[in-house]
């Protein structure tokens, strides 16, 4: 027993198969290329997890979430860069307000929608991964969920960012 043990602990690092290699440029440049087309970017959901879970390994449970979970990563860092810009942006209109107008603040409005929206978000993920409890899919579904939702909020964010005031 204590050999069969010693040879399965050997043997593991060359029967454990690589998870799927994520590339962000995908992307990347699906994001550059909507913007000079004009195109809808929502379409650039998957544009990276979608390649990965092509590859070797991409197509098993851990695999697809690797993917997944490493576009959710980078969709998320796009969220907290237009999160960032949409509030500085806001900090300023309200700067720009002036003394005697009665006009609501807009920056803290855009602070608690977002704290609202993260509930939402991580809520209905939770949501989405309870509906397979007990399956594989769980994992899935919840990251799934997660990407798209962040990848959604991010494009509506960069909306706010950019918009000509």
């Amino acid at each position: 027993m204590r050999a069969l043990a010693l040879f399965l602990l050997m043997a593991a690092p060359a029967l454990a198969q690589d998870g799927p290699g994520y590339d962000g440029k995908p992307l990347a440049a699906c994001l550059d290329r909507m913007a000079g087309e004009g195109g809808d970017r929502r379409s650039c959901i998957g544009a990276a997890s979608g390649p990965c879970m092509d590859q070797p390994g991409g197509q098993t449970t851990a695999g697809m979430v690797q993917c997944l979970t490493a576009e959710a990563a980078d969709w998320d860092r796009l969220l907290n860069r237009w999160y960032s810009a949409a509030m500085s942006r806001a900090e300023a209109m309200d700067a720009g307000q002036g003394d005697g107008q009665d006009m609501e603040e807009t920056a803290p409005v855009l602070k608690q929608a977002q704290r609202n929206w993260i509930a939402f978000r991580d809520e209905s993920c939770r949501f989405e991964a309870l509906r397979y409890q007990g399956g594989t899919m769980r994992g899935i579904a919840h990251v799934g969920c997660m990407m798209q939702l962040s990848a959604e909020q991010a494009l509506r964010l960069r909306v706010l960012a950019e918009e000509e005031g």
